[in-house]
């Protein structure tokens, strides 16, 4: 049975009844995802963020809390949120980008089950439109001595072939791999710097004292190049593709691909 989430992000449970999708979430969803996935700017206040994964629980639903790539910043805030969301107990899970807050989650002694997130998937998959492939084994052992085992990554808009079937040879066992698939939209490239809402700095200026002001919550912006036939969506410090077809024909295609988890993404 493949389970199914969806990515609400940084969206507070009041926010989401203002918009009036807080009830059809609760009763079309098992999953939420909740956080902030590409940028530690985004990420909710410790506090915030720890009452949003509580009200999922309370309401029966599992809650994987998000994590971005972090500096020593970022990492100060997450480990405030690693102490509050220590108290919640069983059905929370953590997706950690970043090898810093991975090491954090055990320091602070969080003790929700840990995925690695898309951001990381390159230390162990090629993925390309029709194929993902394991291709570094060793970091897999990595992965799994830290209790990981679950690898998130983003369709490409057609079910993929994958080298799982040549596990035994390639030094890794498909029963060690569970996939979490995102879509409609395959996030490409993310920067350290926002391309909307970071001003031009001259080369001679420091970016010492810029403050994000969140500008990306209010719209992604469609790009186009004469050179690129795709049509590219970016959203903050992502640059992302929307493959708004069908991309698997049953549950049984995705679990041949090691998919368990589907998690719907309303926006990029």
């Amino acid at each position: 049975m493949t389970a199914k989430g969806i990515k609400t992000g940084t969206l507070t449970p009041a926010e989401l009844k203002a918009a009036g999708a807080l009830g059809g979430a609760l009763e079309k969803f098992e999953w939420f995802y909740v956080g902030a996935e590409f940028c530690e700017n985004l990420l909710p206040a410790p506090e915030a963020l720890a009452r949003t994964a509580a009200f999922f629980l309370e309401k029966g639903k599992k809650v994987c809390v998000l994590t971005p790539p972090v500096s020593e910043a970022g990492l100060g805030r997450l480990a405030r949120t690693f102490r509050l969301l220590r108290r919640l107990g069983a059905g929370l899970e953590l997706t950690v980008n970043d090898f810093g807050a991975l090491a954090l989650a055990g320091e602070t002694g969080l003790r929700a089950k840990v995925n690695a997130g898309r951001l990381l998937y390159d230390n162990l998959f090629r993925l390309r439109r029709h194929t993902l492939q394991l291709v570094n084994a060793p970091a897999l052992r990595f992965f799994t001595r830290q209790g990981v085992d679950r690898f998130e990554i983003s369709t490409t808009g057609v079910r993929l072939r994958t080298n799982f079937s040549s596990a035994a040879r390639l030094g890794f066992k498909p029963a060690d791999l569970n996939l979490t698939l995102y879509y409609p939209y395959l996030n490409m490239t993310t920067t350290r710097t926002c391309l909307l809402g970071m001003p031009d700095v001259p080369p001679q200026e420091a970016a010492t004292g810029i403050r994000c002001r969140r500008e990306c919550g209010a719209a992604s912006f469609e790009v186009k190049h004469p050179l690129i036939n795709e049509r590219l969506l970016v959203s903050g410090n992502t640059v992302f593709m929307r493959f708004p077809d069908q991309f698997y024909s049953s549950e049984k295609s995705l679990a041949a691909m090691r998919v368990d988890r589907l998690v719907y993404c309303p926006r990029p």
